[in-house]
Order: C-alpha cells, then structure tokens, then sequence
C-alpha cells in the first residue's frame, strides 16, 4: 500500500518532470514558441488543481477507490491522446484532462493515509509517502531524457501511458479505506460545503498559505529548470535529467528524514528557514550567472530545505480534519498545483533568469514569515 499510494501521490512530479528534457524539441516540433510550450506545464497543473477540488469532497461521499480506479483510467486515455495531438492547443487541452485524471491519485492517496493514522504515525506516513514520492523527481527527468535520445517526445508520453496503465493495476489491490458508515451524506452543497469547513479552521488556512508560498517557488525552479540548464548552461538533456534527478534524490532523502521530527512546528520552521537560505543562493547564482556548480549547489539547499518542511507542514494541515479527509486532501494539493499552474507562464517573462529568482526569493521569503506565524499559533493551541 506504502508503494501504490506514493506512486500516487508522484504523478505531480511525474507529470510536469518526465518532459522537460524534451520541451525544446517538443516547442521546434509544433512549431511554437517557449511560451506557449510552457503554457502545457500550466494546463496540466491547473487540471491536477481544479482536479483535486472538484474529486475530493467527492470520496468523502463515495468512498476511494471506486473513484480512484475511474481517475486513474482518465489519465490513461489522455496520456495516449498526447501523443495523438495535431497542434500545441489539442496538447495542451489533453493536458488539462491528464491533471484531472492524475488528481484523482493524488488527493485520493493524502485521504487513504489520513483515513488510517494520525498524529506522528501521520506525520511518518506522510514523510514515507513524500520519500518514494521522490523517485518522481528522481525517475522521470532520466527516464525522460534517455527515452527522449532514442525516440521523439511521443515515445515519452508512450512512456507515460504504460506508467499509468501499470499503477491503474497495483491500484485494484489497495482496500477501501474509508467505511460506509463514515461517509458524507447530503446533496451537493453539503457534499462540497467541505471545502469551506475545512478552511474555516485558522491552522489548517495558515498551513494552506504557507504551503502556497512554498509551491510557487518550488514550481518556479521546477517550470525554469530545463530552459536555464539547457539554454543558458548548454546541459544537453541526457546531462539535464541526470541532474535534475540528483536533486530528487536530496529532496527524497529528506523527506524521509523528516519523520524523526518530534516538534512538528519548531520542524516545519527550521526547514523553511534553511528553504529561504536556498531560495537567496539560487536567486544570486541565477542574478549574477555564476559559474553551474555554484547553482547547483544552491538548488541542493532549496530542495533539502523544501523536502524537510513539506511532510511536517502537510501534517500539521491535514492532522485533526478527518471527518473531512477528501476535502482537507483537496485543498492541500489544489493549491500547490494552482500556485504551479500560475507560476510557470510568469518566469519565462522577460530574461528567465531574473524572473526566476525574483519570484523564488520572494515567495520563499513569505513562505518562512507565514511559518513564523503558524510556529506562534501552534504553540499557543498546544
């Protein structure tokens, strides 16, 4: 169950990862510009935003893996039509469905392991969850760039299909975990009237907010990366994946690691603390262009920051809402995904490099003042 709901919980990572080695081939081949190109890592982020919104309150109601079977085989019929797209709009429309397809596996995973622990063995689950979920970050851009050496973009989404299909199988063995009797009953106000419950309570929206400013940066290096390496630093994509999954692996390793956290809210600020240090290395390294190990390095601290402080600030958001598991899942990965999905567009504006860094420094700056807050209020309900 571990493996399957981690997979899961990787199709963000896999979705926006696996083809960015890919990307300047792909913006020659529909014969587009950068901008449009990247508008695909937008379409695919907003569907696994809205996706998540619109799916959780649902298996709140219905239970999880019924739905979970029915999105997983979404986004095995959109990944297949990517390949079939004629122009960059048909891509970019299949794109949105693909997020919405793989939403459900994101959200659905977050609502299974709060469904069946709380509390520290919440907290070590969600840290345990977001260490295989690194194997995306870690996989995706290698397998990506290796798949895309040999063929064109379309063995990749190739790839990406039979992916799908291989955990849409590991998915019909995972129980149900949310009973009937626990289920929500009512029509459909009531059914997503859990949405603003959930936000009605001020830890779980200082949490929300913090999670937020910590994604838009997060995306920024993410949607930034294959454009700066490759365009500005002259990696080939092979070089680039191998890379980018290198920094999975530090963001992998400490996830994990996190669970050893026993002050989930002292964890949560020391984390973000060391983010923001990151944040302001890459913002220099990216300002200045010095030399690529120096960037490389600085991104290395971003992640080992970032990795630390998500599995500690998505428990202290979803510990304590599991009444409303589906709904508080939602919110988590919605905004993540949204703050992605607006990001990616703004950081190809003007020279990437400045936008880039402008927008990681800024926002992971927020990010630790807002942490800041929710250190204080933590202690004070405590």
């Amino acid at each position: 169950m571990a493996f399957t709901l981690g997979m899961l919980t990787a199709f963000g990572p896999f979705m926006t990862d696996f083809y960015l080695p890919v990307l300047p081939g792909m913006t020659e081949w529909f014969e587009t510009t950068p901008s449009a190109m990247e508008l695909s890592l937008t379409m695919g982020m907003l569907g696994l935003a809205l996706g998540q919104l619109f799916i959780g309150p649902q298996t709140d109601k219905y239970g999880r893996k019924g739905i979970l079977l029915a999105s997983m085989s979404l986004f095995c019929i959109a990944s297949f039509c990517c390949i079939l797209a004629p122009n960059i709009i048909v891509f970019n429309l299949m794109r949105f469905v693909q997020g919405v397809g793989a939403a459900g596996g994101v959200v659905i995973a977050r609502s299974m392991a709060v469904d069946m622990y709380s509390g520290q063995m919440l907290m070590n689950f969600m840290a345990l969850l977001l260490a295989i979920n690194g194997i995306g970050p870690i996989a995706a851009p290698v397998v990506g760039g290796i798949v895309g050496s040999f063929f064109n973009w379309q063995g990749v989404f190739a790839m990406l299909t039979l992916l799908g299909i291989l955990i849409l199988a590991c998915s019909f063995f995972l129980r149900e975990t949310l009973p009937v009797g626990k289920r929500r009953t009512g029509d459909f106000v009531q059914t997503y009237g859990g949405l603003s419950r959930v936000m009605g309570h001020p830890r779980f929206a200082l949490s929300i907010a913090v999670l937020s400013s910590c994604f838009i940066s997060f995306f920024a290096y993410i949607s930034s990366s294959t454009f700066i390496l490759q365009n500005v630093y002259g990696m080939s994509s092979m070089k680039y994946g191998l890379c980018f999954g290198f920094n999975g692996t530090m963001l992998a390793v400490a996830s994990y690691f996190s669970k050893k956290r026993k002050d989930l809210a002292r964890g949560a600020r020391n984390a973000i603390v060391l983010y923001l240090a990151g944040a302001a290395c890459v913002a220099l390294s990216l300002w200045l262009l010095l030399p690529l190990p120096v960037l490389l390095a600085s991104y290395i601290i971003l992640l080992l920051g970032f990795g630390l402080g998500m599995p500690v600030l998505s428990s202290l958001a979803l510990d304590g809402e599991h009444e409303n598991a589906g709904s508080a899942s939602a919110w988590v990965g919605a905004v993540s995904f949204l703050a992605g999905s607006l990001v990616s567009p703004v950081v190809m504006l003007g020279r990437p490099t400045v936008s880039t860094g402008l927008v990681i420094l800024l926002f992971s700056a927020l990010s630790c003042l807002l942490t800041q807050r929710l250190y204080k209020k933590y202690l004070s309900q405590a």
